[in-house]
């Protein structure tokens, strides 16, 4: 586990960043412990809040840190519940930490965040049912393959290694994402046809 610096006995199974913000942090801890690290967050510096999260890794001979910026404090949501009181390490807390966008994306910015098990399988199907959802334009089905390497190549899609969880992150610029789309169709990469001759041949 990741130990937190800043807050005394707040401990981290899981962490991913994007750009050095957190995204997701799942944190164990004792309720006053958490408390205090919930009202520390929202708090400005001056007040005593923190701006970002210093994590430390233990090892035999060393120590290596992991930072996690917080930035706007209102981007973040939160859920926790609590181990049984008959679990022997007393009134431990267990919270998830994460950005509003890995629970609902932000539709008008064309914003979204998917976590990710390593090594998950239908991570392909995952990125584009995701970006089918907050995408503005109509997106044809056989289309996927080639919209996602462009998204990739773009880094409008990414996916990002973080400790024990992975993160898929899409931020599609409309703009630029039209004049890319359109593009492709004009040079014949994409094309309307194509499924409609493939369900013709289905019939």
């Amino acid at each position: 586990m990741l130990i937190l610096d800043d807050v005394y006995e707040v401990f981290c199974d899981a962490l991913v960043c994007d750009e050095g913000y957190l995204v997701f942090a799942s944190l164990w801890g004792r309720d006053t412990a958490i408390q205090e690290l919930l009202a520390r967050v929202s708090l400005s510096r001056s007040e005593g809040g923190l701006t970002q999260l210093q994590f430390q890794v233990d090892h035999a001979d060393s120590r290596h840190g992991q930072l996690a910026r917080i930035g706007n404090p209102d981007r973040l949501d939160k859920m926790s519940g609590r181990m049984p009181k008959s679990n022997l390490f007393g009134d431990i807390v267990h919270l998830w930490l994460f950005d509003k966008r890995v629970k609902t994306p932000d539709y008008a910015s064309r914003q979204a965040y998917s976590l990710l098990l390593p090594g998950q399988d239908d991570q392909l199907e995952i990125s584009w049912n995701l970006v089918r959802s907050v995408c503005h334009l109509p997106l044809l089905e056989h289309w996927r393959d080639d919209v996602l390497q462009l998204m990739s190549d773009q880094r409008w899609l990414k996916v990002l290694e973080g400790y024990q969880v992975n993160l898929l992150a899409i931020d599609i610029p409309e703009a630029e994402f039209d004049r890319a789309i359109s593009q492709m169709v004009k040079t014949g990469e994409l094309s309307v046809y194509r499924q409609q001759r493939e369900v013709c041949h289905d019939v």
